[in-house]
């Protein structure tokens, strides 16, 4: 093996990084990792709790236990390089005790049931994330599914409360527009700003549109959003011109060389 794209031990990056016949890329992706919360089904059809859940999450946290430090924070479904991104990580800070009051407004919450598919990022922040939920007294079920059992119960049937995915496609805000789409949001108001979005031309006015839409979702506390998923990989330290970043889902090889 030459190059491996996305290598998914962070852990063990040092180890590359202190071998000379190694190089290890570092550099952004466009995958949005999130705790995606099913918003039609109770309790998640109030706003309350979704920020109540989005008030116990400490980012760092995440980043640090699931991704051995590689990552951004985020606050909405935006790249942080994207000349668009607006940090709004301020509006989902952590902060249990306002969590705390929050559920305390609401009620008691049921057991939740999150699932995660087979990525580190989720099984690895999964334990990060139902530990700090049972901090601030809300308890979950973990179930640990494979892809193909995600796809079919969480993204097709949306028989779920919560899950954590990167959504890696580029500029995929509009998802949020869809009802039907898995974590079931997609009000009016939102619609009707993608709507305006995907026929507007002018620089400035996209501008505003995408960061409306950014705010609209993340005071909405549509999902709770974890960080930028960072590209890491390793690769033999004689091949020139691979990709650092990941603005695409491909890995294009047309300027790679080989050195001596």
């Amino acid at each position: 093996v030459d190059v491996f794209v996305g290598f998914p031990a962070p852990e063990n990056l040092p180890q590359f990084e202190a071998d000379p016949r190694f190089q290890v890329l570092v550099g952004n992706t466009e995958g949005e990792t999130i705790l995606s919360i099913n918003n039609k089904i109770p309790p998640f059809d109030n706003v309350l709790v979704r920020a109540a859940v989005a008030s116990a999450i400490d980012r760092q946290a995440i980043i640090d236990g699931a991704m051995f430090g590689y990552g951004t924070p985020i606050g909405t479904h935006f790249a942080p390089h994207n000349p668009d991104y607006v940090d709004l990580t301020g509006l989902s800070a952590y902060d249990p005790e306002m969590s705390k009051a929050l559920l305390a407004e609401v009620g008691e919450v049921p057991t939740l049931r999150l699932m995660l598919p087979p990525p580190s990022y989720a099984r690895r922040g999964g334990e990060i994330i139902a530990a700090q939920l049972r901090e601030v007294g809300i308890e979950t079920e973990i179930s640990n599914l494979e892809w193909a059992q995600w796809l079919e119960q969480v993204f097709k049937g949306k028989d779920f409360d919560l899950t954590i995915v990167s959504h890696t496609e580029p500029a995929d805000i509009n998802i949020y527009a869809r009802p039907e789409y898995y974590f079931q949001y997609g009000t009016e108001d939102f619609q009707a700003l993608i709507a305006e979005l995907s026929v507007t031309s002018d620089p400035a006015r996209r501008t505003e549109l995408n960061q409306q839409a950014q705010t609209m979702i993340a005071e909405d506390f549509v999902n709770g959003y974890l960080f930028q998923l960072a590209k890491t990989g390793v690769a033999n330290a004689k091949i020139e011109g691979l990709w650092e970043n990941a603005p695409t889902q491909a890995n294009d090889l047309t300027g790679v060389s080989w050195t001596e």
